[in-house]
């Protein structure tokens, strides 16, 4: 059978040629996740979590999470990147890279949870359903509010 592909310069073959300049289109598996977006314009976070403004802030999200201090919740070290003792206590890392603040698993082979972003007025919160199913969505609220706010969270 004689079929024509589009991508081999019009050349009709049989069966499936390659295209000549490497132009067939793909799926890449790089592709990003399917994303449930939050835009928040009003940030409140005390609807579910308790946040201290001491030295060293504090912050505990009920029934979640007990106190502790921000640095520990976010798994940051003194230069404000991933500690690698953190990652060993946190399931799930912040890693700033591009516009955004990633979220990605603490597993050998990471995936990727969700993003956090700033746009004008607003703070977008972008998750995964796999994240929403492990119960990360008020955590990743209240990191977002911490990670966006502009003061110190050590």
């Amino acid at each position: 059978m004689s079929t024509i592909n589009p991508y081999s310069q019009g050349w009709q073959s049989s069966g499936s040629a390659l295209s000549t300049y490497g132009a067939v289109p793909f799926s890449s598996p790089n592709a990003l996740p399917t994303f449930l977006s939050f835009k928040f314009t009003s940030f409140n976070p005390t609807n579910i979590a308790l946040i201290q403004r001491h030295r060293h802030p504090e912050v505990e999200i009920r029934n979640i999470l007990e106190r502790q201090r921000t640095s520990e919740m976010l798994g940051l070290d003194s230069r404000q990147s991933v500690s690698n003792d953190d990652r060993e206590r946190n399931d799930v890392i912040f890693m700033p890279r591009d516009n955004f603040i990633w979220i990605y698993s603490n597993a050998s082979q990471p995936e990727l949870l969700g993003r956090i972003s700033r746009a004008q007025n607003a703070v977008n919160l972008e998750l995964t359903g796999e994240a929403i199913h492990l119960g990360l969505l008020e955590p990743a609220v209240v990191a977002s509010f911490l990670l966006q706010c502009g003061r110190n969270i050590d």
